[in-house]
């Protein structure tokens, strides 16, 4: 087997750009990535299992192994050890979600949503508040945030901070934000922020999340991965090979499709695909129509679901029209890329579930390729939450070493003598 130090490791990660001024973020997974990803994968395993895994000596892995146990990324579990081998037993590995956490930032229906989550993604807490009318006075927002999860979680380094936004004006527009997270400086993160962020284009930390959730189901990874996000922001991701790949000019976009519908876009034309299903472009119809009845401002996008819920035939044909637009879309794409597997995620399909259906049946009408069955989100109407702390964890991932080295853990290995009640990020 090659030894850690002569391999060259293939496997790319969709790792956003990191804001933070002078430290570029390598896409390439390095040795020590390889070893945690494995352990995320399959849960706890011995090193003879993290070599037949990894392709690894046992020799390197155990260099490896040893550098993670010692930035405390891993924990031995001897509770776990099988008796009755014969030679001496080995201890299993397992990460170590007690150490640390990293913090997940987006925009959903209740405000500026910021989650505190381990290792394994899995969330601790979150707090939700209003968003600012300009890009500056949400980093802030996100300070406290991270201030007030440090204090929740005294004996956890705060790691990374990823935040799932997009900048584009025109989505902004649709989505009647004032701001985008691309409006931010890097100098500002960097003054009001004492660990590293990244900022990750919405649509594609939820395909990377909804991709991470594929492996660890057991599947295995596919070659080209096409995931539909079917709520605000509409858009859509292409994996292949474990990156999205993205042109010189830029990432493009599927927001623009014609659908044929009489919906004014402020790109200027008629009928573009991501005003057509937009939230504000059905409660428009719903209060034209007076699906919503009269009197009463709707509050969002949830009166609606509630109304069809309820049995309001106006209501669910209004949801069911759009559903068979975003079928269309699908199908659009798929007939495209043609991937081997395409998921598809947003909220509305846990709020509006017969969506689901008329998704599908649509989708299956309009593809002219051979029949491939949608992947429904697992995440449901959390799936801001996993994508968001997908973007903080992916370098953890990708290059845990480095990760720590510009993160918390660097910090703290500087001090000669360390006082954590001084420091209010890791403790």
């Amino acid at each position: 087997m090659a030894d850690v130090s002569k391999l060259r490791i293939a496997a790319r990660a969709t790792s956003p750009t990191a804001t933070r001024p002078g430290h570029p973020v390598s896409d390439t997974v390095t040795p020590a990535g390889q070893v945690l990803r494995v352990l995320r994968r399959v849960g706890p395993a011995t090193r003879g299992e993290l070599s037949r895994q990894t392709g690894f000596s046992l020799s390197a892995v155990n260099r490896v192994v040893g550098e993670l146990l010692g930035r405390s990324l891993l924990r031995d579990r001897p509770e776990l050890t099988v008796g009755g081998v014969v030679g001496r037993p080995q201890i299993p590995l397992d990460l170590n979600t007690d150490a640390f956490f990293a913090v997940g930032v987006h925009i959903d229906d209740c405000g500026i949503r910021c989650v505190a989550g381990d290792l394994r993604g899995r969330v601790l807490d979150c707090l939700e508040f209003d968003v600012p009318a300009t890009a500056g006075a949400a980093v802030p927002v996100v300070a406290a945030a991270l201030h007030r999860f440090r204090l929740a979680f005294p004996a956890r380094c705060a790691l990374w901070v990823g935040v799932a936004g997009d900048g584009r004006a025109d989505r902004r527009a649709v989505r009647g934000l004032a701001f985008g997270w691309d409006d931010v400086p890097d100098a500002a993160w960097s003054a009001a922020i004492p660990v590293p962020v990244t900022v990750a284009p919405y649509v594609g930390a939820m395909a990377d999340a909804e991709r991470w959730a594929l492996e660890l189901s057991g599947r295995p990874s596919p070659s080209s991965y096409l995931y539909l996000h079917v709520d605000e922001p509409f858009g859509a991701a292409w994996i292949v090979d474990g990156r999205i790949p993205v042109p010189r000019r830029g990432a493009g976009t599927i927001g623009h499709l014609a659908t044929g519908s009489d919906v004014p876009c402020p790109c200027g034309r008629v009928g573009c695909l991501e005003v057509t299903v937009a939230d504000r472009t059905l409660l428009d119809a719903a209060v034209r129509d007076g699906v919503l009845g009269s009197g009463t401002a709707p509050r969002g996008v949830g009166d609606l679901y509630e109304a069809a819920e309820g049995g309001s035939r106006a209501a669910a044909a209004l949801l069911d029209s759009r559903s068979d637009t975003i079928g269309r879309a699908i199908a659009v794409m798929r007939d495209i890329v043609n991937p081997d597997v395409v998921a598809v995620g947003g909220r509305g399909l846990a709020a509006y579930p017969p969506g689901r259906r008329i998704i599908a049946r649509s989708y299956a009408r309009a593809s002219a390729l051979p029949a491939l069955p949608l992947t429904f989100s697992s995440f449901g109407e959390r799936i801001g939450d996993a994508g968001a702390l997908g973007a903080s964890l992916s370098a953890v991932y990708t290059d845990p070493v480095g990760a720590l080295r510009r993160g918390a853990w660097g910090r703290r290995a500087a001090r000669l003598s360390y006082d954590p009640p001084l420091d209010r990020f890791c403790g």
